[in-house]
């Protein structure tokens, strides 16, 4: 009987520790970053019935239960909805960047990108485009590049949001101003993401590959059935012309002489009810990267 109870300890003791070690591994090899456009514009423009603080007290919760390592917002421009998401989610990510871009009422470098990070996060430098034009010059819209302090391995996330409309030269501009501040700030051996709403479609045979040439980046296929991050078919926050379904937000990677095993990209519609009319919590749905090493 006292070996039949000891083997069984055995047993059980053998199976918890490989359940703990699938489960330390599958952690400790994997890089998870989420980008999301969350519309959170000025709550007083309330011409745009958009809500952001109703909104901004729901998102906390659906950010949790996906567990990104980091979270990479756009378009995150209305300081209490800010302070209501940051308040949410201190538990699960002590660390901030972007907040030092806010002067006054707006933010003067890389409008509207802020992160949030488990791990320890650095910002490096922030720019805001030289070539932005109507109200996204007013916006400051630009980029923010941070290092961050992951168990896995160290590495850079670039942060942004490009114009939306103009013309390809001005887009082409941002983009290599955006390549540059990521060629500045490159270590052999630490990989750079660089995720946002790049206001290019991947459709786009001109702008698209001049964008990945200019970051010096990857992309790579979408493992979901859902596909587009700008959808006015099925996101009801974006209903203007539901033949409009495209992929224009995303994760890149810059290896930088790291070779990852496996990269997965999925696209993530996050809905909970907020008004009679609508569930989407933004316009755009997000991307999540996982990258194994």
């Amino acid at each position: 009987m006292r070996i039949f109870t000891l083997c069984t300890l055995l047993l059980i003791a053998f199976t918890s520790s490989n359940a703990q070690n699938v489960l330390s591994n599958a952690d400790t090899n994997c890089i998870t970053i989420m980008t999301w456009n969350v519309k959170l514009l000025p709550s007083i423009a309330t011409f745009l019935h958009h809500y952001p603080i109703k909104r901004a007290k729901l998102i906390p919760e659906k950010l949790i239960a996906e567990n990104p390592d980091v979270i990479s917002f756009q378009e995150a421009f209305d300081g209490t909805s800010i302070r209501i998401i940051r308040k949410k989610l201190k538990k699960f990510y002590p660390y901030v960047a972007g907040l030092k871009n806010k002067v006054g009422l707006t933010f003067k470098k890389a409008g509207g990108v802020i992160m949030f990070s488990k791990y320890p996060i650095r910002e490096i430098e922030s720019i805001a485009y030289n070539n932005s034009i109507g109200i996204d010059k007013i916006a400051h819209k630009g980029a923010l590049l941070v290092e961050v302090e992951h168990p896995v391995k160290k590495f850079q996330l670039l942060g942004t949001h490009m114009q939306a409309g103009g013309g390809k030269d001005l887009k082409q501009a941002q983009y290599v101003q955006a390549g540059e501040l990521l060629k500045r700030h490159e270590q052999s051996g630490v990989p750079q993401f660089a995720c946002g709403d790049f206001n290019t479609k991947k459709v786009d045979t001109l702008l698209y590959p001049k964008l990945l040439s200019s970051l010096n980046a990857q992309d790579g296929e979408i493992n979901t059935d859902l596909k587009a991050t700008s959808d006015h078919l099925l996101n009801d926050m974006d209903t203007y012309d539901p033949n409009r379904r495209h992929i224009i937000d995303y994760v890149l990677l810059k290896e930088n002489g790291v070779q990852p095993k496996q990269v997965i990209r999925s696209v993530k519609q996050i809905s909970e009810r907020w008004s009679k009319e609508h569930q989407d919590l933004s316009d755009h749905n997000t991307v999540i990267l996982k990258c194994y090493f």
